[in-house]
């Protein structure tokens, strides 16, 4: 099997650009990617409300919040992100899951180049207790957001990653940005696809996500149909925090793709990689 072509993964991506405030907007980039240099993240892909998750709680607001909102990921999961990394697979570019700890420690592959200080709690304990400035609130913001008692739901033992992106063996779960950038490194890695929720909030600011893996230097891709944003009752129907977070991250990180054009990039390298083998 051929492991290398010199085909390039050719991306459209949006962006905002401002090559001056009066012709400031959005501009269609074409980027000719190396295929070796690339790698596809699924993030957050968390089971809750799936076939082998536990299911969406009636009194906690988690994962994805509104049982549509939810019910919608799932269907995004399998609708658009299985045939993502499938497509990527065929083209050759390693498959990253990133994932909370209770979650990545379910996978063996989770240890690869993670540092014993990496770990929950570790951090913690070389640093002390940080004083807060109102004692105790962190705690009560918290269940007045997601419901009282919410860390203490017993979902969060039984979660895995959605069934229909399972990790496969020869995939990397990731817990932390600094091991995603060394094992990126070592492969010679420097373009991340993403896809995964919440396109609002973890897709840019929970570990190894967009806004940190743009702090190490990397090009950073979303596509658009394989996310989805914590919506609310007035925003539901129009998508409109799922719109606004994409333009955010065209303005702030990167570029976004388009599915069909995705599959289209990487069905060109898989055929160019089966040629060659």
């Amino acid at each position: 099997m051929a492991t290398l072509t010199t085909v390039a993964l050719h991306l459209r991506g949006t962006h905002w650009e401002t090559p001056s405030l009066v012709q400031a907007g959005w501009v269609e980039r074409p980027y000719d990617l190396a295929p070796q240099e690339t790698g596809f993240v699924a993030l957050h892909l968390w089971s809750v409300g799936d076939v082998n998750g536990p299911p969406v709680p009636d009194r906690y607001l988690v994962d994805m919040g509104l049982p549509e909102t939810q019910a919608e990921s799932i269907r995004i999961c399998e609708r658009y992100i299985r045939p993502a990394i499938d497509a990527s697979r065929a083209a050759g570019l390693p498959i990253f899951h990133v994932e909370p700890y209770n979650i990545a420690r379910q996978y063996d592959s989770h240890r690869y180049l993670l540092d014993d200080d990496e770990l929950p709690g570790a951090a913690r304990a070389q640093n002390g207790t940080v004083r807060s400035a109102n004692p105790g609130w962190q705690w009560e913001r918290a269940e007045r957001t997601h419901g009282r008692g919410y860390q203490e739901w017993d979902g969060w033992e039984n979660m895995r990653i959605a069934a229909s992106c399972e990790s496969e063996a020869d995939d990397q779960v990731i817990v932390t940005g600094r091991q995603l950038d060394r094992i990126c490194r070592r492969r010679g890695i420097k373009n991340l696809v993403y896809t995964g929720f919440a396109t609002n909030m973890c897709i840019m600011h929970s570990a190894a996500a967009t806004v940190e893996m743009l702090g190490y230097g990397y090009k950073i891709f979303l596509i658009r149909e394989a996310t989805l944003a914590v919506e609310y009752p007035e925003t539901w129907a129009a998508r409109l925090v799922t719109q606004t977070a994409l333009k955010e991250f065209q303005l702030k990180i990167g570029d976004t793709v388009g599915f069909e054009q995705y599959m289209a990039a990487c069905a060109t390298v898989a055929a160019a990689r089966q040629h060659a083998g």
